[in-house]
């Protein structure tokens, strides 16, 4: 029982969830009604809101969900008939591993890519291994990991339901570079809509990516979980993201986001997301429409003012006296 307030269901399933409930409520108070038939009636509703059928994405499209795994990324991409995860959270010193607790077991996923092999990305390998069946894992050359995994390398490409998968970075030749700049850099183009995932990498390896890049993207999943090392000044003038998402812990002690980092993207005018606040947040992307994006935990605010659905999200250690950023900000190292 102690894990049912971590479950998420999928946000296609919270209407019949919530409708299931309320039929369930009414059912036990009509008066007069034999208790065998409240029972019955509880057991179907239950059953009924669990297991209806549930969409999935039509053909170019892609539905891809940020956990909210505190201090750690987890990203699953969903096509059609495509299944992958880019890392898989963090592995606590208690052993617990959120990932754990998001399925039930035997689940199957096409593509696992660890971005790279710090705890809070490669942390729920084990579970992952025990529980759930990969057909192929990915990584960067070199990384040192307790499953076998092909090398992710910038240039390599697939398609899956009319969706390209496509690694921006690392280079073929890794040596020098620290485990955070060795992470693998995945761009996900769905229609009119492109995803940005770029691990842990620092600003030096966003320059050097930036210069296969020449549009802008729809969502970007904050380098870094919003450190201050990660999205720098090109990257945010190149890319210009209509929605950035940080996955982060709250009350996170490295102080993820960093408040110049919100800063630079708020001036950019992306709408700033963070799993800490909003809990999951479910991506859909491809369609002829604008990007859906939707949160497990919606906040008020997010749905008042001049920017609906977008207006400002706060950094947890705000810096007194920090300078806002500017559109000629120099790039540091």
């Amino acid at each position: 029982m102690a894990l049912l307030p971590l479950w998420q269901p999928p946000p296609e399933q919270c209407w019949p969830l919530v409708i299931g409930l309320g039929l369930i409520s009414a059912l036990w108070a009509l008066p007069g009604l034999d208790r065998c038939w409240r029972v019955a009636g509880t057991l179907l509703l239950a059953a009924g809101s669990v297991w209806l059928p549930v969409s999935e994405p039509i053909r170019g499209s892609l539905w891809a969900r940020v956990y909210d795994v505190g201090q750690g990324q987890l990203v699953e991409l969903r096509t059609t008939h495509y299944r992958a995860l880019v890392d898989t959270g963090p592995r606590f010193g208690s052993g617990f591993m959120p990932l754990e607790t998001l399925w039930a077991p035997g689940q199957a996923f096409d593509d696992v890519i660890v971005s790279h092999g710090d705890q809070d990305h490669a942390g729920g390998l084990a579970a992952l291994e025990a529980e759930h069946d990969v057909g192929r894992y990915l990584a960067p050359p070199g990384e040192t990991l307790p499953v076998a995994a092909d090398a992710c390398r910038a240039g390599h490409a697939w398609r899956r339901d009319g969706v390209e998968f496509r690694f921006l970075w690392p280079p073929t030749r890794v040596e020098g570079l620290s485990s955070n700049d060795r992470s693998c850099v995945l761009l996900v183009t769905a229609g009119p809509h492109r995803l940005l995932i770029p691990g842990d990498v620092g600003r030096r390896v966003e320059r050097s990516f930036l210069r296969s890049m020449a549009e802008p993207v729809t969502v970007l999943v904050a380098g870094h979980h919003g450190s201050h090392t990660s999205s720098g000044p090109s990257l945010v003038r190149r890319l210009t993201p209509g929605s950035v998402v940080f996955s982060a812990a709250r009350d996170s002690r490295f102080g993820h986001p960093a408040a110049e980092v919100v800063r630079r993207f708020r001036l950019a005018g992306s709408c700033l997301w963070s799993t800490a606040q909003d809990g999951a947040l479910t991506l859909r992307l491809g369609g002829r429409d604008d990007p859906g994006i939707s949160a497990a935990r919606p906040l008020s605010w997010r749905f008042s003012g001049v920017g609906r659905d977008c207006l400002a999200l706060e950094s947890p250690a705000s810096i007194p006296g920090l300078p806002v950023p500017t559109s000629t900000e120099a790039e540091t190292p």
